[in-house]
C-alpha cells in the first residue's frame, strides 16, 4: 500500500481507521547495551543503527530503539508492566530454550485458553513475551490475523499456527528472527473508558472484544479489546480486580498502573496528510503533546491516551524511504496492500 492509499480509508471509516502501526519505539537507557541485547540475545536483524537509535526487522513492524534521555522519557526501572510486547512463535518451549542459551532470563509462564505464553524483561524493564497460540485462539476472529502474519513473515514449523512464510534460514542462529511481533498490550484501569478512546476518539475498529483470563472478573465484562492496525494487533487489557498467577503460582498480571510510567513504549501510526489527521483527532478530543514537527525522517506529531500511553503520527519523506528501514517500510506496505489494507 502506498501512503497515497491511506487517505480514502481514513476519511470514510474514522480518524485512524486504515492507518497501520508500522513502527514501535522502545526508549532505552543505554543504546549500546540495548542494541547488543536485541541483536545478539534476541537475534533480531538490524536494519540501521547509529549513535542515537537502532531499527530492527520485527516482521510487519519495525522495532526502534531510541535513547530515553534524548526525548525526556523517564523509564520505570527494573520492570514496567504498563505494556507488553508479544512475539508470535510456533514452539514456545523450543524458542525459550534457544533464548535462554543466549542469556535471556524468563520470569513467568502461563498455560490457559489462549495457548502458552512466557515473558521476560529487557535491560530497560520493558516487558516482552513469546506466545504460542492454541487451536481455540486460532478459531477466534483475531486468529485469522495471527495466521495472516505468520504466513506473511513467520519462519518455522507449519503447526500449530499454519503455513509460515518459510522455514528458518539455513545456518541462522536461533532467536526471534522470523518470529513476528504480533501484539502490543496496553494495560488500562477501565475497559469501557479505553473503548471510548480507541474506538470512539481514534476511530479504530475492534476485531474482537472478549472476557479476560481472570474468573474473578464479571463474566459479562469484555476486558480485552483487539484492534487490527496493519501488521499487528493493538490490544487493551483491563487491570484485574484480583491477582492472576502463572503455572508456578507467581503473579502474572499487572496489579496497578501509574500514568507517569507509561511512556517507555510508543506505537507509530503511518498516515497521509498528517496535519489533517491531527486536526480530525483534535476535534474528537484527542490530546496532542506535540504538534506536527519536521524531522530527518519526515513529519511527526505526538498524542496521549487518558492513561498516559503515548503515540506518534508519522508521514515519511521520500529521502527516508531510500534508507534500509525505508525499504523495509515499503515491503510492509506492499504486504498490507496485498491483503486489502488493515481492515
Amino acid at each position: 500500500m502506498s501512503t497515497e492509499g491511506l487517505s480514502a480509508m481514513v476519511e470514510s471509516r474514522g480518524a485512524l481507521a486504515g492507518s497501520p502501526i508500522t513502527h514501535l519505539i522502545l526508549y532505552v537507557h543505554s543504546l549500546p547495551e540495548s542494541l547488543e541485547y536485541y541483536r545478539d540475545r534476541l537475534g533480531l536483524r538490524v536494519l540501521e543503527a547509529d549513535e542515537e537509535s537502532a531499527r530492527f526487522d520485527a516482521g510487519l513492524v519495525i522495532l526502534c530503539l531510541h535513547r530515553a534521555k534524548d526525548y525526556g522519557v523517564e523509564l520505570t526501572g527494573r520492570r514496567d508492566d504498563a505494556s507488553d510486547v508479544v512475539f508470535l512463535v510456533d514452539d514456545v518451549n523450543a524458542t525459550r530454550e534457544a533464548l535462554e542459551s543466549r542469556g535471556v532470563e524468563f520470569v513467568r509462564r502461563r498455560t490457559y485458553e489462549i495457548g502458552l505464553v512466557t515473558d521476560f524483561y529487557d535491560p530497560n524493564g520493558h516487558r516482552l513475551m513469546i506466545y504460542e497460540p492454541s487451536a481455540t485462539a486460532l478459531s477466534w476472529p483475531s486468529g485469522s490475523k495471527l495466521r495472516e502474519i505468520w504466513r506473511a513473515c513467520g519462519r518455522g514449523g507449519v503447526e500449530p499456527i499454519g503455513t509460515p512464510a518459510g522455514p528458518p534460514a539455513e545456518g541462522a542462529a536461533p532467536g526471534l528472527d522470523g518470529k513476528p511481533l504480533i501484539y502490543l498490550f496496553l494495560f488500562v484501569p477501565g475497559s469501557s473508558e479505553a473503548l471510548g478512546f480507541y474506538q470512539g476518539e481514534l476511530g479504530l475498529d475492534a476485531v474482537e472484544r472478549v472476557h479476560c483470563c481472570n474468573p474473578a472478573c464479571p463474566p459479562d465484562e469484555k476486558g480485552i479489546a483487539k484492534y487490527d492496525v496493519g501488521g499487528m494487533l493493538l490490544t487493551t487489557h483491563h487491570i484485574h480486580r484480583s491477582p492472576v498467577v502463572d503455572d508456578f503460582g507467581r503473579i502474572y498480571s499487572p496489579r496497578s498502573l501509574n500514568a507517569a510510567n507509561t511512556k517507555g513504549i510508543v506505537p507509530v501510526f503511518l498516515v497521509k496528510e498528517i496535519r489533517g489527521v491531527a486536526e480530525r483527532l483534535s476535534r474528537r478530543g484527542v490530546q496532542f503533546t506535540q504538534t506536527v514537527v519536521h524531522s530527518q525522517i519526515g513529519e511527526v506529531a505526538r498524542f496521549e491516551a487518558p492513561t498516559g500511553h503515548a503515540f506518534y503520527l508519522y508521514e515519511p519523506w521520500k529521502p527516508a524511504m531510500a534508507w534500509p528501514s525505508g525499504a523495509k517500510l515499503e515491503r510492509i506496505l506492499s504486504t498490507l496492500e496485498g491483503r486489502g489494507g488493515s481492515s
